[in-house]
């Protein structure tokens, strides 16, 4: 739960992955954020949507860092995207594999 946060697609394909025995829980934890990693294809491509996007990439660092983002459109369209989501007064990743994939790829 702390990695996925309920995330719908991420946890049925963690829960698949492991039932059809394709994968140990334990590995699928330790390769979460690699390109290589049972979630690697749905990691880039939310990352190849948003790398030319240098607003949307210092906001989502924003998030990231300091759980604000000082630009409300730019936390909508992150929203929208599904990449993060408000927690009363602030702004969060939306799971914990987005803040660690994106922290990594994104140079923050």
């Amino acid at each position: 739960m702390v990695l996925l946060h309920g995330h719908p697609y991420l946890v049925r394909r963690a829960l698949y992955l492991v039932a059809s025995q394709q994968i140990q829980a334990e590995a699928l934890f330790a390769q979460a954020i690699g390109d290589r990693g049972p979630f690697g294809d749905h990691l880039r491509y939310h990352l190849f949507r948003i790398y030319e996007k240098k607003d949307l990439v210092q906001g989502f660092l924003q998030v990231i860092h300091n759980n604000t983002c000082p630009d409300e459109r730019i936390a909508r369209l992150l929203s929208a995207a599904g990449l993060v989501r408000r927690e009363g007064q602030i702004i969060v990743p939306r799971c914990q594999l987005y803040a660690d994939y994106f922290r990594e790829h994104l140079h923050g």
